[in-house]
C-alpha cells in the first residue's frame, strides 16, 4: 500500500497537476442588524456593502480583510442587499430572503398593553416572509395556544440557527432622543402598536391579538360593568372629583353592578389619595388576583370603563365594548376600536406625547402642576360625558 501512495504522490508531480487551495468563505447573517464575516487563509482585502433595497441607499459601507466582520447599525428590519467587492468585482452576494428560515422576534417590555398591542405583527411578520418564528414574550401563555405555527421560548433563552433576529420595545438615549437605529421613527408619534409594525417592516393596520382565555363561568349571577380606576401615573387616572361615583350611582339606577377589579386594593389608605380609592356600592374584586380572573370578568360584562392602563388593552384584546377615559395622551396613541372620551377642545392635553414621563413624580403635569389648571385634560371629563358614551355601548336610550 505504501508503495502504490508513494507512484500515485510521484506521478501527480509528474503530471503537473495544480494545487487548489482553500478559498475564503462568506458568513451572513441578519441578528440584531445586517452582518458580514469573512473567514478562511486567503489574503485580500473586500469591500463590504449593506444596502436597503427598497431605496437603494447605501446603509453601512467598510472595507475588510479575511478574519474580519463588519455590520450595520441600523436594527429594525430592511430588505437588505450585501454585496461583497474584491477591487471592483462583486464576489459574494446575498439578497434577504427568510423564507423557511429560522426568526427569533423578542418582545422587550413586559407591560400588558404593550405586549398586546404589539404581539399581533409577530403573526403578520411570519406569514409574509412564510419563515420558522420563535418568540419570547413575558405572557407566553396568552399565545401559545392560539398562534400554532409559532414556537414559544421563554426571555433570556439561548436559540440557536438564526437567519435574522429583532427586538421589539422603545428605545432612547440618555437625553431621552429616541434611538433611530431601533426605532424607525419617534415613538410618541405614532399608536403604540406600530411600534412592532415598523421595527418588522410591515404596514400598520390596528389588529387585534388572539388571546387564550380558559373558559370559566360567570362569577357574578347578575349584569354589570366592569371598572378600572387605576394607572400607573397620576397624569392617567380620570381625574374629576366624584366622577367614579356618580357614574356608579347610575349604573346601579340602570339595574347594573360596577365591578371594580384593579389590583390596587379598595379602601386602601394611600390608595385612597387617588380618585378611585374610596368608592361605595362596588362590587370589589380588587387586589392581586391572577390575571385569568380579570379576563373572566371582563369578558363576561356588559361593557368595560377605564384609562389609559394594560386593563383597557386587556378589555380591547379580549374584544370588549370599552370606554376609554383620556386626555393624558392624544387619541392616536392607544387603539380605535373603543368609546374613547377626551378633553374637549381648546384645553391641555397629550402631554405624554410631547413631554417625558417622570414616574418618581406622582404629580407630574409638566404645563400646569400645582396651578388651578393641573391635570386639566381629565378635570374637564364629565361624568354626563361617560354616561353618554354608556348608554351608547350599552343601548340605553
Amino acid at each position: 500500500m505504501k508503495e502504490a501512495l508513494k507512484e500515485i504522490y510521484d506521478n501527480v508531480k509528474i503530471l503537473g497537476l495544480p494545487y487548489k487551495e482553500s478559498k475564503n468563505t462568506f458568513i451572513c447573517h441578519f441578528l440584531e442588524g445586517a452582518f458580514l464575516e469573512i473567514l478562511g487563509p486567503e489574503q485580500a482585502e473586500y469591500r463590504v456593502k449593506f444596502i436597503d433595497q427598497s431605496t437603494n441607499e447605501i446603509i453601512h459601507e467598510s472595507t475588510i480583510s479575511n478574519g474580519m466582520w463588519t455590520k450595520a447599525n441600523r436594527r429594525y428590519f430592511t430588505n437588505w442587499l450585501v454585496q461583497v467587492y474584491e477591487e471592483d468585482e462583486i464576489v459574494f452576494e446575498h439578497k434577504f430572503n427568510a423564507k423557511n428560515k429560522r426568526v427569533y422576534i423578542h418582545m422587550e417590555s413586559s407591560a400588558i398593553g404593550d405586549t398586546l398591542a404589539w404581539f399581533p405583527y409577530l403573526e403578520e411578520f411570519r406569514k409574509k416572509h412564510n419563515c420558522e418564528l420563535i418568540a419570547s414574550t413575558f405572557h407566553n401563555e396568552w399565545f401559545a395556544k392560539t398562534y400554532k405555527n409559532i414556537e414559544f421560548v421563554k426571555p433570556g433563552t439561548t436559540v440557536h440557527d438564526l437567519y435574522a433576529m429583532y427586538t421589539i420595545g422603545w428605545f432612547y438615549h440618555e437625553d431621552h432622543t429616541v434611538n433611530l437605529d431601533k426605532n424607525v421613527s419617534e415613538f410618541k408619534n405614532i399608536p403604540l402598536g406600530q411600534t412592532s409594525s415598523d421595527i418588522l417592516g410591515l404596514e400598520y393596520t390596528e389588529i387585534k391579538p388572539r388571546v387564550y382565555l380558559k373558559k370559566k363561568p360567570k362569577s357574578i349571577n347578575q349584569k354589570y360593568v366592569v371598572i378600572a380606576p387605576h394607572a400607573s401615573a397620576h397624569a392617567k387616572y380620570w381625574n374629576y372629583p366624584g366622577g367614579w361615583q356618580r357614574v356608579i350611582n347610575w349604573l346601579n339606577d340602570k339595574g347594573y353592578k360596577a365591578v371594580m377589579i384593579t389590583s390596587e386594593p379598595l379602601n386602601d389608605e394611600w390608595h385612597d389619595s387617588k380618585l378611585g380609592g374610596t368608592l361605595k356600592n362596588v362590587v370589589n374584586k380588587t387586589g392581586n388576583l391572577p390575571l385569568e380572573d380579570r379576563m373572566n370578568d371582563i369578558i363576561h360584562a356588559s361593557a368595560f370603563i377605564g384609562v389609559g392602563s394594560g386593563l383597557s388593552w386587556l378589555s380591547w384584546a379580549l374584544g370588549q365594548k370599552t370606554v376609554l377615559i383620556s386626555g393624558f395622551s392624544e387619541p392616536y396613541s392607544e387603539f380605535t376600536d373603543c368609546e374613547r372620551i377626551y378633553t374637549p377642545s381648546g384645553l391641555c392635553s397629550g402631554c405624554f406625547n410631547r413631554e417625558w414621563l417622570n414616574p418618581g413624580d406622582w404629580e407630574w403635569c409638566p404645563e400646569h402642576k400645582d396651578t388651578p389648571r393641573h391635570f386639566e385634560c381629565t378635570k374637564s371629563i364629565t361624568p354626563e360625558m361617560v354616561i353618554k358614551s354608556l348608554e351608547k355601548v350599552l343601548n340605553i336610550y
